[in-house]
């Protein structure tokens, strides 16, 4: 891959499979795209996603 336009693209496909598996596996929760915060908690006080409550 000495092309940096085909390498980028693979690259970040790569980090997003590498991010998706341990939340489909329930190891790690699933976080907004907008604010980077959980949807649930998974400790008491833990900060929570609020974008979806207008």
């Amino acid at each position: 891959m000495n092309n940096p336009t085909i390498a980028i693209p693979y690259i970040v496909l790569w980090v997003a499979m590498m991010r998706a598996l341990p939340v489909r596996a329930q190891i790690l929760p699933a976080t907004c795209s907008r604010c980077g915060r959980p949807y649930e908690r998974r400790d008491l006080g833990e900060n929570v996603c609020q974008c979806g409550q207008g």
